[in-house]
């Protein structure tokens, strides 16, 4: 249960913080600057990996001042994984609201999800070919076009950045519109599309991984017995099933599956996080 309080107070931290910056930046307070593509803590930047390849390409020109700035969640990438997706990105925690609701409505024809609730049209295996296309198809436009395309369709940088704006100027752009295609496409489509199959900067974060990176690990012997409930791979969002083994690089570790075990099982539970 204390993964879930701590990801929740994340979540949260990261919510107030999108909305304190520009506050604060209007009334003269400058400690942070920034959003979720490039910030400033009191002068020490932290950069976006994927934007800031972006930049090193468009520019074909690479500055040590913008390597350094994305050093910081990289190197929180090997160490702990995609914990930004899971505990930190704000559409994440947009997409995990509306997930929620839509599992509390009994699914209707033509919805259908084998007991499973939920609104979804559709039930397809997650993959993380469709995102890595995307990934590659916009890496290889930035040097063309001259500009960091994935930009375009980053959900939490558009997020906190209309969120900037709407303090700024009142008015939020049409970028926003984004945010609710997603949530739609998400409660009536597919579930959870965007992190599984779109996202581009979840699916060049996944491409930090090493063998000692933070993982939830299945294991079963005398001390630690699976009941084969399930529960796990229905606490999933993102639709995995940790006693297969193969959730990575998809999965964001937000730990529900291991949360759901400790209520089942106070004792000898087979997931828990291992590095």
């Amino acid at each position: 249960m204390r993964i879930k309080v701590f990801r929740r107070i994340a979540q949260i931290l990261t919510v107030l913080l999108i909305i304190a910056i520009p506050v604060l930046n209007k009334k003269g307070i400058t400690l942070v600057t920034g959003t979720l593509y490039s910030l400033a803590i009191d002068g020490i930047w932290i950069t976006d990996p994927l934007s800031g390849l972006q930049v090193m390409l468009s520019t074909l020109s690479a500055d040590s001042a913008l390597l350094l700035s994305m050093l910081i969640p990289i190197i929180l990438a090997f160490v702990f994984g995609r914990v930004f997706c899971g505990w930190m990105c704000p559409q994440n925690t947009i997409s995990e609201f509306f997930d929620y609701i839509s599992r509390k409505i009994p699914p209707l024809p033509p919805f259908s999800k084998g007991g499973m609730g939920g609104l979804q049209i559709f039930n397809i295996t997650p993959s993380a070919k469709p995102r890595y296309a995307i990934m590659i198809l916009l890496l290889a436009l930035a040097p063309l076009l001259g500009f960091p395309v994935a930009n375009l369709i980053s959900a939490p940088g558009i997020i906190s950045v209309q969120v900037s704006k709407y303090f700024y100027e009142g008015v939020v752009g049409l970028e926003i519109g984004l945010i609710g295609l997603i949530v739609i496409f998400e409660i009536f489509l597919l579930r959870r599309v965007w992190c599984n199959y779109v996202c581009p900067v979840g699916g060049f974060l996944g491409l930090f991984r090493l063998g000692k990176t933070m993982k939830v690990i299945y294991t079963e012997d005398a001390e630690h017995v699976c009941g084969g409930c399930l529960e796990c791979a229905k606490a999933c969002q993102l639709g995995l099933n940790p006693m297969e083994g193969k959730i990575y690089p998809l999965c964001h570790n937000c730990g529900e599956c291991i949360v759901i075990c400790e209520k089942i099982k106070d004792k000898g539970k087979p997931l828990r996080f291992s590095f």
